[in-house]
Formats: C-alpha cells, structure tokens, sequence
C-alpha cells in the first residue's frame, strides 16, 4: 500500500533592510512608489512550502507571497533544487497575487522603461523558497488527505459578466496522527484590497486567512488563487480596514467546511506537465521584451515557452495555470470530469497575465478611466497577451484530463526502448496504461553464448526493461528472429488484430513504412502488418471468430511511429525527463547490446576504423549514456529541448479540420 508523506516549512520574504530600494508592484505600473515597511509587522509575507511523496516520486509546492513569478525566475528555482534531486517537473511554485508586495517581475519600476527588480532580493527569494522546500522535506511524515469545500459567491464580483461567479472555495487538509501538518486553499477573488496609494507591504487577505488557519488549527496554510480572471472581491481597493472585514469572513467560512472534510485517496500520486509555447499578440507585451523589461527568451516568431501542468493525488486534480485565467475557459472541462475533485491554481510556474475565453475576447477593449461613473473594469484584453495564448491553455488543460491506453510492438528485445523509451516511459508515468509486444524470440540477436542462452537472457532482459517503462502487461510472440519475410504474413498480421481488440488502444506505438534504407526486414514486415491491423481491426467482418471470445471490433485513434531514417516526421515528444529511464532500460538489453556493439566493432575493423567508444574496455554502461544523449540530444535541439524523440504522427486526418471542439 503507498503511504503518502508530507512535509511543510514556511519563510518570512520581507526584504532585508540593507539590499535597497523595492518598488510597490501591483497596481502603479513604471511609475511605482517605493515600499515603506510592512504594514503589520506581526503579519510578513511569506514563502510556504509542502513537499508531497509516495516514496517513488515527491513534489514541491511552494505559495510566495508576491504579484507574479515569471519562468525565468522559476527556471532558477530549479537549478537550485536539482541539487536536492528535484526534476524540473517536481516542482511548483506560485505568486498569491498581492497586490502589497515588492515588484517581482520588473514592470513596477520608478520610470517608464527602468526595471522595478531588486536583484539583491530575486537572491534573497530564490534561497528563501530553496530553503522552505529543503525543510519541508525535512519534515514529511504520514499523512492522510481531507478535502472540504464550499460556494462563496457573495464575496465575489466579476468585472466582465455579472451573473458568471466562480465562488469556489476549497481546502486540502493534510493530518497525521489528528495533527493538521498542512493545508491548501483555494479561492477565486484577486488579492487587491489596498488602494493604489499604498506603499506598505502586505499579503492581502490571502495572507491574514493563512495566518489565521495556522494559529487556529496548526500545521503551514498554502494560498492558491483559482479561477481569477475577471473576478475581484467586492471591497476591492477598499484598504486595509475592508481587507480585515473580507478576509474574516473568508475565514468564517472556512471554520464551517472545516470539520465536514471528507477524506480523500491518497493514491496514486502523478504529474502530467505540459510545455508550450505561447504568442504574444499584444504588442505592449512585445514593447517590454524590446525594452529589456522582460529578459525571457523570445523567438522569431514572437512565441515564448512556458508550462500548463497537473497534479494528481488518488482523485483529486490540482490544476497550475500560468496566468489568471477567466471561470469561463474551462466550463465544458470540468462538466465532462464532474466526477472527479478539481483545484485551479494561477500564476504557476509563471505569469503571463489573463487567459480570456475566444467568446469573451473582445478586439476594442474598454480600458480602465478612473472618473467613470459606475463603470466597470472590463479592459482585461490590455493585460492578456492574446487570444491564441487562451486556446493553447484550454486545450492542453483539456488533454491533460484524458487517459488512454498505449499498445506499443517491437519486432526485437531493444526496437521500443531505442526509438520509443522515453515517450513509453512518459505515457505510464502520466497514468496511462502500457502495454509492450515483442513479436520476435531475437534467437540470433547474441554473441559467444548459445542461441538458447541467448533466447532465455533475452526474454529475461525485455521483461525487466518494458517494466522500466512502466509497462503493465508484456506479449512475446516468439517469432524466430530476422526471419519474418518467410512466416505466414496472414496469422501475423490476425495476431496483432486479436491484440488490438483485446486491448482496445488509443494510441500504438511502432515501426513506419515511410523509413528508407531499411534493411532489416523484420522491421518491415513489422512496419506492414501493424499499420494494416490499426484499420483492419474495425472491419465487422475481419475474423468474426474473435467475437466468439467476447471481443469486438476497435479503431485506432493515434499511431506514433517511428523509422531507422524517416521521411515523414510530424511530431515529437519531449523526454528530457525521462532520459535517464530511457538509458536504464535500454542497458538492461545486455546480450543484445553486447551483440549490437560486437557488429560495430566488426564494421569499424573492416573499414580500417578505431573506435574507443566500440573497445573492450569501456564499459557497457558508458557506451549507452553517450550514444543516447548525443542522439536523441540532437533531436531535441530541433525543437528547442534538450531531448526529444520523434515521429510520423496519424491521427484523424481531414476529420480533425471538420470537427467541432
């Protein structure tokens, strides 16, 4: 049984009195005022930290009070945290959107075009939330998960359409031992209860709620801002007297939820992390990258990355935006997974201002004019950096919600872990199911050992490498090896049929015929049985006697498929997290690796070759990790990753352009 472990640290991020000057971010934008002091000393802001794990993987979730964190900032976090073994994908770090806070993103400095950051504080942050993170995991222990949530509209005004309220409150109450060791809560209105002359540091009401879950029920309380775009508190810039009265009443409600938790699985614990790149079509956004506001790397083409990610806890989604995106966006989403438990948070991982549904868009924005007369903020396109940003948002955070099933076959032990390792690896660990098909017995694939031998080690060495990638179930076929252009093509090509409407796959992982100077016939024969079962197995009438077993027929969604030498290559997955899986599976193929480098060996002799890389002394081990990082490095250059795999994607062809979303 996995037992869930957390852990949570929290550090005051005031800004020390002898790094200089920090501008008030939040409202004023290059025309801000310098901050004076904390507005109530006994209430700092702070960096909160809770690390999640289930023994196999852990997670680092830290809420800073701030206005915004953008990538480039988090992409630092990172590299601190690599040191405490902490991937790029574990981590999670999130502004609670104060609107009382020194600037953090360069775009409240003192005049038009200076940049507001203190950098003597980004240091100061950075090894604040290093350090949280660090303690945090000092401190795991056991722990159960509650959720309690409820409606809290009344406390809510949304600026663009009045009756769309998204009021949702949620708390994630993580005990050990009747002890609350942490918390997380969400809410949906924006932290800006200070008025616009305000120079006092504050953590909004946000930032008393923690304080007040803290002191009355223990353990560090997580702030996370849901489904904010559009949506203020209704004492908006009402000061700090407001700020009190909103943030009690936040409060008192959740002291009402707060006994009425209902627990939650704990298991399994998974990430599905997304980078995308989004475009700047605003063209104040593309004025500050000109000016050296934002130094984040931009392209030619005006896109910049950045990620959309989710957390799943048994069945429970956390959902990080990286931005402020409208209720709006996500409505048809979350009705077609109503039955399971959904947390947004925005601003995490970085943020890129407002994501606006395409029917809420509008192309003449009114912008804010201060002596309007009972008007109403509506110019948040001012603050978006376009509608395609929008669209790539909510259809990653749709995909993220969909679990499919992977059939992947390989004619010998190595064809799926060499070209496909990495990609396998990735779908099982997001929580899809994987299953792997050896179609050969690789009876020749040895070298100094007996075919027998060679047979036995084989079989042995493919089960443990597929299970690396995750596999949940493995077929071997047992073909003689490098001899299927003599088997009957016939009872092959009805093998993988029956295969395929046993495990009915969304996705098939293989060979493409579209390779050239393919010499193995294997792979061939492979490439042609495969692609002729993906469709023939829908067919009514194509061996109706596997319906006498209870199957029935099934359509293919997808094929990822992949070549010795492509002619046709329309995708590519990222897998610089899971290169090192990649190597690790792939060296468990120890007698056909020794096999495969003795042939090299044999071709670099007879061209008059030396190679150290191919000699006897360097280990097994080495070779692999060289071989794999400067190949499927050089993949991933072309798509501005560090490693990449690629393929000849099918999926619906023309339907896809005459589909409704």
């Amino acid at each position: 049984m996995t037992i869930l472990k957390c852990g949570t640290s929290k550090k005051n991020i005031v800004p020390p009195s002898d790094i200089g000057d920090n501008y008030m971010a939040g409202y004023l934008m290059m025309m801000a005022p310098k901050i004076k002091g904390v507005h109530d000393p006994i209430k700092p802001i702070f960096a909160r930290a809770m690390v999640l794990s289930d023994g196999k993987t852990k997670i680092a979730l830290v809420s800073v009070e701030c206005i915004g964190l953008l990538a480039d900032f988090i992409d630092r976090v990172r590299d601190r945290l690599s040191a405490y073994d902490y991937g790029g994908r574990q981590i999670y770090v999130w502004a609670t959107h104060t609107h009382a806070g020194p600037d953090t993103m360069g775009l409240w400095g003192p005049l038009i075009g200076v940049n507001g950051i203190n950098k003597k504080y980004q240091f100061f942050l950075i090894e604040s939330i290093v350090q949280a993170v660090v303690e945090a995991e000092q401190n795991l222990e056991d722990a159960e998960l509650y959720l309690a949530k409820s409606n809290l509209e009344k406390l809510i005004e949304n600026y663009r359409i009045e009756d769309d309220i998204n009021g949702a409150l949620k708390v994630l109450k993580f005990i050990s031992n009747d002890k609350l060791i942490g918390s997380l809560w969400t809410y949906s209105a924006q932290p800006e209860m200070t008025t616009r002359e305000n120079v006092s540091i504050s953590g909004d009401y946000p930032g008393l709620v923690c304080d007040m879950i803290e002191k009355e029920f223990g353990g560090v309380s997580l702030f996370g801002l849901g489904l904010c775009g559009s949506q203020s508190p209704i004492y908006c810039e009402g000061g700090y007297e407001k700020m009190e009265s909103f943030a009690k009443e936040v409060f008192s409600e959740i002291q009402n939820i707060f006994p009425k938790a209902i627990k939650l699985e704990e298991s399994p614990l998974e990430i599905r992390h997304r980078r995308v790149d989004m475009k700047l079509e605003n063209p104040d956004f593309l004025f500050l990258f000109g000016i050296g506001i934002f130094e984040r790397e931009l392209k030619e083409d005006d896109t910049t990355k950045s990620t959309i990610s989710k957390i799943r806890i048994g069945n429970l989604n956390i959902v990080h935006i990286p931005g402020e995106p409208f209720p709006g966006l996500f409505t048809k989403i979350l009705e077609n997974n109503s039955e399971k438990e959904t947390m947004f948070i925005s601003n995490s991982n970085d943020s890129l201002g407002y994501f606006i549904p395409l029917d809420q868009y509008s192309l003449k924005p009114q912008v804010w004019v201060d002596d309007i007369v009972d008007g109403k903020f509506i110019g948040h396109e001012t603050e978006s950096i376009g509608k395609e940003a929008a669209e790539v948002v909510r259809k990653t955070v749709r995909d993220l919600f969909v679990y499919k099933t992977v059939l992947a076959f390989g004619t010998h032990a190595d064809d799926l872990t060499i070209w496909s390792g990495g990609t396998l690896k990735k779908l099982s660990t997001e929580g899809n199911k994987l299953i792997c098909v050896r179609i050969t017995d690789d009876y020749w694939d040895c070298v100094g050992i007996t075919a027998e031998q060679g047979y036995k080690r084989n079989r042995k060495e493919v089960e443990r490498a597929y299970k690396r990638l995750g596999a949940e179930e493995i077929v071997h076929l047992d073909y003689p090896t490098d001899t299927l252009v003599g088997v009957d093509y016939m009872e092959l090509r009805k093998k993988l049929i029956y295969l395929i409407r046993k495990y009915k796959p969304d996705i098939v992982v293989s060979f493409d015929l579209n390779g050239t100077d393919e010499e193995n016939m294997d792979h061939v024969i492979t490439a042609q049985a495969v692609n002729e079962a993906c469709w023939q197995s829908s067919l009514d009438l194509c061996y109706p006697e596997h319906f006498d077993e209870g199957l029935g027929i099934h359509t293919v969604g997808e094929r990822y498929l992949f070549a010795r030498n492509p002619t046709v290559i329309n995708f590519h997955v990222d897998i610089t997290d899971f290169i090192d899986d990649k190597i690790q599976a792939i060296s468990e193929h120890k007698t056909v690796l020794k096999n495969w480098f003795h042939q090299y060996l044999l071709l670099a002799r007879a061209n008059r070759l030396y190679i150290e890389l191919l000699e006897e002394d360097v280990p097994n081990a080495i070779r692999v990790n060289l071989l794999v990082k400067l190949v499927y490095g050089e993949t991933g250059k072309k798509y501005g990753v560090k490693y990449a795999e690629e393929y000849n994607k099918i999926g619906a062809g023309f339907l896809e352009d005459l589909a409704s979303d």
